[in-house]
């Protein structure tokens, strides 16, 4: 339905509204022609507006050879633009007293500003700019510097750090050789040494088109004049090539796989992780909760084992899911005299005993009854801020395309 007064180039997806007795983030989302999604949420309590771009690109969009341009690009954006200055984006951003920054992970880049509700264009302009007219004020000099910038990174966050490589060597046994889950989301070294500015431009056009991307603003502002702006801003950019949803297969491990990364550490780590369920799957939230039963707080059984026991200084399950699969781990840091035989060990006898002594006693109900009330208490408390609400709404619209909302996650 063609929004007529509001704005010639939109196009009304869906609009829901609060209803008592609900948790319901209320919101309004249109398409622009060029595909580029918009979400309006209206929050009136505070001078303020968050303004969030959300590309459907992480390093699970990078091809084997050519990893690590996702983040790597997520510097560059900060670079300046045609009409941006290098720098400029965040010094014009500060002096308004605002805040901003931008993360990737595997499945997304997002970048993020949330300013006094008087800088709403100023920052509809700063987004629209680096989405429309970047390539431009992209240089070999921006492009090595940024390269150096990334390559330090790993080196202080992966490399040199305690337990750094972990998650890289995790991914390379949990995931198939060549699944996009598989190489790190900061890339390789030599991937980064090998790319060119070309290589970089190319990735741009690809994946940085309006139609792969969510426009995402909360906050005190009115719907009308908001979505003008947006048109002004936005509806000149063109398209870029279609994007289609991944679909792989769950990664299925026949039988057990093991890696020992040897380093300059005092206490061993040892993780076991399980190949689980994507985001949304009807499967999720079961897990959550037996991630938590088991080995989240004091009185879980993995605690008790192992920290109360004075086997470990931390054991913890969790159960972190991504578009395309998911990962329930268990990871326990044990002392020094504990050997990692010792400590498998008494992983497994901890999985056995928590079937017999827990999951099949009538302590099951009450564990998932706490269990359940402190998850639903994070998940209210993590949509109080307008920035919180912005996440939640870009990623029920990325990654299920349908109506969802508060409720919905709570059920």
């Amino acid at each position: 339905m063609a929004t007529g007064s509001l704005m010639s180039q939109a196009t009304l997806i869906e609009e829901v509204k609060a209803e008592d007795g609900k948790l319901v983030i209320p919101y309004v989302k249109y398409q622009l022609a060029n595909g580029l999604t918009v979400i309006l949420h209206e929050d009136h309590s505070d001078p303020i507006v968050h303004v969030n771009v959300t590309y459907h690109v992480g390093s699970a969009r990078e091809t084997p050879g050519k990893s690590g341009f996702a983040h790597f690009f997520e510097h560059m954006m900060f670079q300046g633009s045609d009409h941006v200055a290098e720098e400029e984006h965040f010094r014009i951003v500060q002096e308004a007293g605002g805040q901003m920054n931008g993360t990737t992970n595997r499945d997304r880049t997002n970048y993020f500003e949330t300013v006094p509700a008087n800088y709403l264009e100023t920052a509809l302009w700063l987004e629209a700019d680096r989405m429309g007219f970047l390539l431009d004020a992209v240089t070999k000099k921006s492009f090595e510097n940024q390269r150096s910038t990334v390559k330090n990174e790993k080196g202080q966050r992966v490399l040199n750090q305690p337990y750094g490589t972990l998650e890289e060597v995790q991914d390379q046994n949990l995931y198939p050789t060549g699944h996009p889950y598989s190489w790190p989301t900061i890339g390789y070294t030599d991937d980064l040494d090998r790319a060119d500015e070309n290589d970089l431009k190319n990735f741009f056009l690809r994946w940085y088109g309006p139609n792969n991307a969510i426009l995402t603003i909360a906050g005190d502002f009115e719907k009308e004049s908001t979505l003008k702006l947006v048109e002004k801003y936005f509806a000149g950019i063109n398209k870029g090539p279609v994007v289609k949803k991944q679909q792989l297969p769950r990664p299925i491990i026949p039988t057990d796989k093991y890696s020992t990364i040897e380093d300059d550490i005092w206490l061993p780590l040892t993780q076991m992780v399980y190949p689980s369920v994507p985001n949304y799957h009807k499967d999720e939230p079961a897990l959550d909760l037996l991630a938590s039963i088991m080995g989240q707080g004091n009185n879980s059984i993995f605690y008790k084992n192992f920290v109360k026991s004075e086997k470990a200084i931390q054991a913890s399950v969790f159960n972190p899911c991504s578009e395309l699969s998911g990962e329930f781990t268990i990871r326990v840091v044990a002392y020094p005299n504990e050997s990692l035989e010792e400590t498998e060990k008494l992983i497994r006898k901890t999985i056995s005993d928590f079937e017999s002594e827990i999951l099949m006693t009538d302590e099951i109900d009450r564990l998932l009854a706490q269990a359940k009330g402190g998850m639903k208490t994070d998940i209210i408390m993590g949509s109080e801020s307008i920035l919180g609400k912005a996440i939640q709404l870009t990623q029920w619209h990325m990654l299920l395309g349908r109506p969802y909302n508060l409720q919905d996650e709570l059920e």
